[in-house]
């Protein structure tokens, strides 16, 4: 009962995260210039580059690394599990364990580097990103 509770919570954890989320900005200059029509116009279009972005081969490369953490610590509790007669456990604390890891390290998820882009987007248009909703 446990491993399936834990399986859940991972998988409801990835669908909650890759939910559609906008950016928030701050009400400067460029904001207050540009209106809200305007200003709304600029984040639907880099949020359209960052995805043209990310499914380049470039992008899909960053995207690819990002996940390697989660995907080397599931296998490795898969196989620790099957030593203690509980696979999907090993499996599901491992993959828990390793995109912890893999998040230390540096590796980002495909939202938080499409995140990044939109911000970095935004900047040079002259807005400032304060957070996502």
């Amino acid at each position: 009962m446990k491993t399936k509770n834990i399986i859940l919570f991972i998988i409801l954890s990835f669908t909650l995260a890759s939910c559609a989320s906008r950016p928030k900005l701050y009400p400067n200059e460029t904001l207050k210039a540009k209106g809200k029509e305007a200003s709304e116009a600029d984040i639907d279009q880099c949020l359209k580059d960052a995805d043209t972005y990310l499914d380049s081969s470039e992008g899909k490369k960053i995207v690819k690394s990002a996940g390697f953490g989660a995907a080397v610590g599931g296998a490795m509790g898969a196989v620790a599990g099957a030593f203690y007669g509980d696979i999907g456990g090993g499996a599901a604390r491992g993959a828990a364990i390793g995109g912890t890891g893999g998040a230390v390290s540096g590796s980002l998820t495909p939202d938080q580097v499409k995140h990044r882009y939109v911000n970095q987007c935004l900047a040079d248009k002259g807005y400032n990103v304060i957070g996502w909703n």
